[in-house]
């Protein structure tokens, strides 16, 4: 697994593709999961240490840039992100009913399916609602993977000024710095602001709280002390142990279970990618942010995968951490109060 998943990574580091690791890693990891039983290969369980290491690490990365500029344009972005936000719920709602209403797929299930607030989080709160979390992780998983990879087709389109000004940022950051140890110096000096922030969030609860506190203590080192991160290799490796999360995910049991929930999925995922199109044309149009940005601000793939990404193609990757944070902290709290009100889970 280690070896394939290395693979992976080299082999999408050096593909001129978005995200190139993350996707590298993912589907060199989820190949071997489903292929493991065939081939008698052990099969190796998600540590349980990974995710919340994970958030903490997305929290890190993006709070290392955020500087008093980049904080002013998050804030800025709560308006959009909370309307973008109140849209994406409302469609989730809809593909849900509509799933139900055509297909075999109980109503609730189809609720925490359908509903766009990370893997973890809506598979774990729908087991209290006795929704069937596997398919519910199925189609959430199925939804993130096809996000994931349209993502990484559109980009391939992008402004190549965006990718020149992306280019000329790592090499400034590599510019200044004789080699891994100073970096490794500059990331252990931040990391215990992060790290600190990272437990404080993953204790309260909130929702992706490894995240946000991360990102909140990172910041706060980034803004008290005006110390400049370098980036460039901490990036890489967030997307290896991405890759690694959502492909341990996979498995030929889960793909048994798309099978089964196929024609539900086939209601829900094309309705949200669709409306996932139409918010990022108006993104662009309403809000000027780039198109790297408005896709995966809009983007119904999950977090772990999207913050990796937003950092890879050039995006605003300050504005893209909002708007999910808000979408999330949404529909974790709406769509259990829609299943408990409206259905009587």
């Amino acid at each position: 697994m280690i070896v394939l998943g290395t693979a992976g990574a080299y082999l999408g580091h050096r593909l001129p593709i978005p995200a190139g690791v993350l996707l590298g890693t993912l589907v060199a990891v989820g190949a071997t999961s489903i292929a493991g039983p065939s081939l008698r290969l052990p099969q190796v369980p998600l540590p349980p240490e990974a995710t919340p290491v994970l958030q903490i690490l997305l929290g890190a990365m993006v709070g290392l840039r955020m500087d008093r500029n980049a904080l002013r344009s998050g804030l800025h972005a709560l308006v959009p992100a909370s309307l973008l936000a109140i849209a994406i719920t409302t469609v989730a709602v809809a593909s849900a009913l509509l799933a139900s209403a055509l297909t075999s797929i109980d109503i609730v299930t189809a609720l925490f399916a359908a509903a766009p607030g990370g893997l973890t989080e809506m598979t774990t709160t729908s087991i209290s609602f006795g929704a069937d979390a596997v398919g519910v992780a199925t189609l959430q998983l199925a939804r993130v993977l096809l996000a994931l990879t349209i993502v990484d087709v559109l980009l391939k389109s992008r402004e190549s000024k965006g990718k020149e000004e992306e280019q000329g940022e790592e090499e400034q950051e590599s510019a200044g710095k004789p080699g891994y140890l100073e970096e490794l110096k500059d990331l252990g000096s931040a990391a215990p602001w992060a790290v600190l922030g990272g437990v404080l969030g993953l204790i309260s609860g909130v929702p992706a709280g490894g995240i946000v506190g991360a990102l909140v203590g990172s910041a706060a080192f980034e803004l008290i002390t005006g110390r400049s991160v370098p980036l460039a290799r901490f990036r890489i490796g967030v997307q290896v142990l991405g890759g690694v999360v959502i492909g341990l995910d996979v498995s030929s049991s889960l793909l048994g279970e798309l099978g089964r929930l196929a024609l539900a999925g086939a209601i829900i995922i094309p309705v949200q990618l669709l409306f996932w199109l139409a918010a990022s044309w108006l993104l662009v149009r309403l809000s000027g942010y780039g198109l790297s940005t408005s896709a995966l601000a809009s983007t119904p793939g999950g977090i772990s995968g999207v913050i990796p990404a937003a950092e890879e193609t050039g995006a605003d990757a300050v504005i893209v951490t909002f708007m999910h944070l808000v979408r999330l902290s949404t529909v974790v709290i709406v769509v259990p109060v829609i299943a408990t009100l409206f259905f009587g889970a």
